[in-house]
């Protein structure tokens, strides 16, 4: 009978029947994965099994290929933090969402890190540019990563301004002027680590560049739907509103 313990993130929970439900996790050494869990809508659990909260997990199955069954231990209720700031829970709700584009059962152990540091950093001021640039990480552990440290044309690092929708490589001014109607903006933030995004707008523009290449890249080879957590959350910094009958901001 296969069986391992694990740090997770709760990314998905789905009711099955009265109070059991249909957990799915990132998990620090075994990547995404999906168990029944007894009594996750209990009163014992129902603080526990909450998006984004890391968890210790015990998974087990009478053969590999099973759903599985699952015990989990709360290690950091992050969810709690962000129930009274509208933002920083859709923000966490989205990255939860989208971590269901990972394929299951794959290792992805550095992603895992990046996105608990992610959720961990919610509370800090500059949390949508960090979603942003999580985003970038995310289609890069997806296969689609972008190359945005030299120009695709030229090879020049200076006055990098447009990314091509072809293959996410970047382009600079000079040599992207004459298909500038055809190429996307690039956000000055998202070409080094140490560059700060200058204001929301340019958030937005960051996760419309991203956006660009999950619809027309991940979700057509992969056959899977973006999920509409992220339209909300883009409409959000764009309106500072939210939306499905939410109260505004």
């Amino acid at each position: 009978m296969p069986e391992w313990f694990d740090n997770a993130i709760i990314i998905s929970v789905k009711k099955f029947g009265e109070q059991d439900g249909i957990i799915s996790f990132l998990t620090g050494n075994h990547g995404r994965y999906v168990g029944l869990c007894k009594g996750a809508f209990s009163k014992r659990l129902v603080g526990t099994v909450q998006l984004g909260n890391l968890v210790q997990i015990k998974w087990n199955a009478r053969l590999e290929e099973h759903l599985g069954k699952v015990k989990v231990e709360l290690e950091s209720a992050y969810a709690s933090r962000f129930f009274s700031d509208s933002g920083r829970l859709l923000t966490l709700s989205c990255l939860c969402g989208m971590c269901s584009l990972l394929p299951e059962r794959e290792n992805v152990t550095d992603f895992f890190e990046k996105t608990l540091q992610q959720i961990i950093l919610l509370e800090t001021e500059n949390f949508q540019e960090r979603y942003a640039r999580w985003e970038v990480e995310l289609l890069k552990t997806l296969g689609f990563g972008l190359d945005l440290s030299s120009c695709a044309l030229t090879g020049t690092t200076e006055d990098l301004v447009y990314v091509s929708p072809r293959t996410g490589r970047a382009v600079c001014r000079s040599a992207g002027l004459a298909w500038k109607d055809r190429l996307l903006p690039l956000p000055t933030f998202l070409k080094a680590d140490n560059l700060a995004a200058s204001n929301t707008l340019e958030v937005k523009k960051a996760l419309d560049l991203t956006g660009f290449f999950l619809e027309n890249h991940v979700s057509k080879t992969l056959d899977c739907s973006i999920p509409a957590v992220r339209r909300r959350l883009v409409y959000y910094l764009q309106t500072n509103r939210l939306v499905s009958g939410v109260e505004n901001e």
